[in-house]
C-alpha cells in the first residue's frame, strides 16, 4: 500500500479490481455514522455529496449487500451512538474492557471468465485510534497496517496472531457472521507463506500481557546497554497511593535508562498563558526520587501540523472534508482556543547508540493498559526495531510533543492535575438482541432491573412516529426472564412517556429498527439489533420489497427497484393531474409479461455469473432483495394476491411455468461454480425454489395434468 499519513487511506483497495469482501475491526469507542458514511464509503469506492443522500445510502446497503461487516466495540464506550445499516453486525464486548483497535480486512479481486482462482487480498491495521471521526480526523494517533498476500511477504504470524485475539475478544459472542468470517480469515491465511521479518515489518503483534516483554526483548536483541532514552506517549497514566510504584517498576523493567521522556496530554494553565501537561506533580516527583534518572515532562501542543493534515492538491470544487477542516481553522498560534487538537497515540520508544525499539498500539500507560498489576483490557499493538538510520526517518514523530519541563526532586513541576471521568452506566444485564422478519428476540445474561423498561423505536419519515413497548415491568411475571420474544405486528406502540398510542393499520409495514433504548434506574443507554438474515432486507431502512414486475425490469433492463418509494404510487404534490394519452400498456396483457420473464432469464444467469467471485457477494445476489428467490417468492405470492400496478392478474400455469425456467437456471450457474464453497450456496436456494413448486403442483389441478409433468421433466429432469 502507498505510504500515507491520512488515516482512511488504509482502508482503500490494494489494487485495480478489488473489492471489499469481508471487515472485522475492535474498537473501544465507534460513531457508526462516520464509519458508515466515511470509512466504508472510502473502502467501497462510494461518493457521498449531500444533494444525493437517499441514492448515496442506497449504493452503500447494495455494496454492503456484498460484503460482510462486524464492529466489536465496548459497550461502555459507545454512548447513544447507533448504527444506521442493519447489515453491519454490531457486537458490544461487557467482558472485559475492549481497547483494542484492530481492523482485519479482506479484499476479492471480480472475476471474469476465468473463475478457477480467486484472488484475495488482506490486511491487518493496528494502532490508537478508534472508529470515530475525531479519531480519524483530529486526534494525534498513531497507525500502522501491514498486507499479506501477492508480492507482501510480511509475517503470516502477525495476521495470525490478530485472528487469535480477535477470537479471544468473540469468544463471548454467538454471532454466526463472524464465525464466517474468522473462518475464511483463517482459511486465507493458511495459504499465505510464511514469510520473513524486513526491515519495515513489525517484529511482534501484542496484547496489553505482552508489551513490555516484547519491548524489553526486542532491544536485547539490539544491545546489551540500558537505553540512553525511553519516551513514552500516553493521554492517560497510573493513579491511586501505588501509581509511583507501578510506574517506577515499568521503566525499571525497561532499562532504566539515563532519560525518561513523559508526553503527556496538554492544557491551558489557569491564567491562560502557558500550556502545560496533564500529569500528577507528586507523581513524577515521587518517579524522579525512586529512579534518581533524568526525568522531562512534555505536553501534546493543541495545534501541531495542521496544515500537513491534508492531500498535497486537492481539485478546485470537489474539496475534501479534510481541507475544509483544515482551512476552517486557519493558522492561528498553537494555544489557540479554537484549535485544539488532543493527544491519543500511544507509544513506548526506547532510543540508544545501536538503534531504536518502538512501541505503537491501543495500550495507555496504565495498569489496565500495560498489565502492571490486576486485570487487563483487551489491547493490541505493534513491536518495531529499528536501525540508526530508519530512526532518522522519524524525527517528526513526536513533533506535536512540547518543550521539555525537567521534574527535580525538590520542587513541583507546573502542570495541570488530572481529573477523574466518570464511567458510563450500561446495559451489561443485555446478552443480545435479535431481529428476524418481525419477530424480536431479546436475551439477557444477568439479574433484569426490576424498572427496565425495553422500547424500540419505530422507523418512519417522521420523527415522532413512537416506540414499540418490547418489554416492561409486570406483577404478574413470575421470576427473572432469561428471554423475551415480540412480534412487532402485534406490539404496543407508546410515546416517549411511555404513553400508549393508537395501534397502526394492518398495512403499516413493521420494519425492526437497528436499536433498542434501554431504561432502568433513571439510566438511558442504546443496544443494538443484530439481523442474522441480511439478504431480506430491504436495500434501505424504510424500503420494502420490490414487486415481480419490477424484478423482471431489474434483470432485463438492468432498471434498479425504486426502493426509497412507499409504495403507495403517489408523487409530487398529490393532484391527479391531466390524464395523458397514452397506447395500451401490454404488461397488463398476460401473454406479454410471460414474454418479459423469459427474456429476463439471460439476465439472471449473467448477474450471478458477476458475483461467483466470493460467497458473500454470491448469496447476496442468490437471495437478496434483488434475487431469482425473491422473484420466485413474488411469484409464488402472486396467486393469492391483487396484481400491483401495471401487472396482470397470473393463473396456476403461467406461475407453474416461471418456477422451471428459474430452476433451470440456476442449475446451469451451480454448474458452472468450480469452488466448492460457491458451488454450495445454491443449494438452498434451489431446494426453496423446489418446495414452492411443489407446493403449486400439489394446489392446483392444472399444474398436475400430464403437460405440465412433461413440461416440468423436459426443463428439469424430472417429474416430481
Amino acid at each position: 500500500m502507498e505510504r500515507t499519513n491520512r488515516l482512511l487511506d488504509c482502508y482503500l483497495p490494494p489494487g485495480e479490481g478489488f473489492v471489499l469482501e469481508s471487515l472485522v475491526a475492535t474498537t473501544y469507542q465507534v460513531d457508526f455514522e462516520f464509519v458508515e458514511e466515511d470509512l466504508l464509503a472510502v473502502a467501497f469506492g462510494v461518493r457521498s455529496p449531500v444533494s444525493r443522500h437517499w441514492a448515496f445510502r442506497s449504493e452503500l446497503e447494495r455494496k454492503l449487500q456484498k460484503a460482510e461487516v462486524t464492529v466489536m466495540y465496548d459497550l461502555g464506550g459507545c454512548g447513544k451512538r447507533a448504527r444506521l445499516s442493519p447489515r453491519i453486525d454490531a457486537i458490544p464486548i461487557v467482558s472485559r474492557k475492549l481497547h483494542s483497535k484492530i481492523s482485519l480486512l479482506m479484499w476479492v479481486r471480480e472475476s471474469g471468465a476465468e473463475k478457477d482462482k480467486t484472488e484475495r487480498r488482506m490486511r491487518l491495521i493496528v494502532g490508537s485510534a478508534n472508529l470515530t471521526r475525531q479519531g480519524f480526523r483530529h486526534n494525534y494517533e498513531c497507525v500502522a497496517s501491514v498486507d499479506f498476500g501477492g508480492r507482501n511477504t510480511s509475517p503470516r504470524l502477525l495476521l495470525t496472531v490478530a485472528i487469535g485475539l480477535v477470537k479471544q475478544i468473540a469468544a463471548e459472542t454467538n454471532v454466526t457472521q463472524l464465525a464466517r468470517q474468522l473462518a475464511a480469515f483463517t482459511k486465507q491465511t493458511a495459504l499465505l507463506p510464511v514469510g520473513a521479518t524486513e526491515a519495515e515489518d513489525p517484529v511482534a503483534l501484542v496484547a496489553a500481557s505482552d508489551v513490555v516483554q516484547i519491548v524489553r526483548d526486542s532491544w536485547t536483541a539490539i544491545s546489551a546497554k540500558a537505553p540512553e532514552t525511553v519516551t513514552v506517549v500516553s493521554p492517560f497514566w497510573p493513579e491511586g497511593s501505588s501509581a509511583a510504584e507501578a510506574l517506577a517498576g515499568l521503566f525499571r523493567q525497561l532499562g532504566p535508562p539515563k532519560n525518561m521522556e513523559l508526553v503527556c496530554r496538554g492544557e491551558r494553565s489557569a491564567d491562560g498563558k502557558e500550556w502545560l501537561p496533564v500529569f500528577d506533580s507528586a507523581l513524577a516527583i515521587e518517579i524522579k526520587k525512586r529512579l534518581g534518572t533524568g526525568l522531562c515532562l512534555r505536553a501534546a501542543l493543541p495545534g501541531s501540523a495542521l496544515q500537513d493534515s491534508s492531500p498535497p492538491a486537492v481539485d478546485i470544487g470537489d474539496e475534501t472534508e479534510e481541507e475544509a477542516f483544515k482551512n476552517s481553522l486557519g493558522s492561528g498560534s498553537n494555544v489557540s482556543s479554537d484549535i485544539q487538537r488532543a493527544l491519543h497515540a500511544k507509544m513506548i520508544l526506547l532510543d540508544g547508540t545501536e538503534g531504536s525499539v518502538i512501541y505503537t498500539g491501543s495500550s495507555n500507560c496504565t495498569r489496565r493498559g500495560l498489565s502492571l498489576g490486576g486485570p487487563s483490557n483487551f489491547e493490541a499493538g505493534f513491536v518495531y526495531r529499528l536501525s540508526p538510520s530508519q530512526r532518522k526517518r522519524l524525527t517528526g514523530l513526536l513533533e506535536f510533543a512540547g518543550p521539555a519541563i525537567e521534574v527535580h526532586a525538590n520542587s513541583a513541576p507546573a502542570t495541570v492535575h488530572p481529573t477523574d471521568e466518570d464511567e458510563s452506566v450500561v446495559p451489561i444485564f443485555l446478552a443480545e438482541v435479535i431481529a428476524t422478519g418481525t419477530i424480536v428476540t431479546v436475551r439477557f445474561r444477568d439479574v433484569v432491573p426490576s424498572d427496565l423498561v425495553l422500547l424500540m423505536p419505530i422507523p418512519a419519515k417522521s420523527e415522532d412516529a413512537g416506540f414499540w413497548l418490547l418489554y416492561q415491568p409486570d406483577a404478574q411475571r413470575q421470576g427473572q426472564p432469561e428471554t423475551i420474544t415480540t412480534d412487532l405486528i402485534s406490539c404496543d406502540r407508546c410515546d416517549d412517556t411511555l404513553r400508549r398510542l393508537p395501534t397502526e393499520s394492518a398495512s403499516q409495514q413493521a420494519q425492526p429498527n437497528v436499536f433498542i433504548e434501554a431504561r432502568w434506574h433513571g439510566h438511558s443507554a442504546n443496544y443494538p439489533v443484530r439481523f442474522d438474515d441480511k439478504t431480506q432486507l430491504p436495500l434501505i431502512l424504510m424500503g420494502r420489497k420490490p414487486t415481480e414486475g419490477e424484478l423482471i425490469e431489474y434483470f432485463l433492463f438492468g432498471k434498479e427497484p425504486d426502493e426509497w418509494d412507499d409504495g403507495g404510487g403517489s408523487s409530487g404534490d398529490g393532484s391527479p393531474g391531466p390524464k395523458p394519452d397514452a397506447p395500451i400498456d401490454t404488461r397488463r396483457i398476460l401473454a406479454y409479461f410471460i414474454r418479459r420473464f423469459v427474456q429476463a432469464i439471460p439476465g439472471i444467469e449473467a448477474e450471478i455469473h458477476r458475483a461467483c467471485y466470493s460467497f458473500s457477494s454470491l448469496d447476496a445476489v442468490l437471495r437478496g432483495p434483488t434475487s431469482p428467490l425473491e422473484l420466485a417468492e413474488r411469484a409464488f405470492a402472486s396467486l393469492t394476491r391483487p396484481p400491483s400496478n401495471y401487472e396482470p392478474l397470473k393463473t396456476p400455469t403461467a406461475v407453474g411455468f416461471q418456477f422451471p425456467e428459474i430452476l433451470a437456471a440456476l442449475t446451469r450457474c451451480q454448474a458452472a461454480a468450480v469452488d466448492s464453497e460457491l458451488h454450495e450456496c445454491f443449494t438452498p436456494v434451489i431446494t426453496r425454489c423446489r418446495e414452492l413448486l411443489d407446493t403449486l403442483a400439489s394446489r392446483y389441478e392444472e399444474l398436475q395434468t400430464e403437460g405440465f409433468c412433461l413440461y416440468r421433466a423436459r426443463i428439469l429432469g424430472d417429474a416430481n
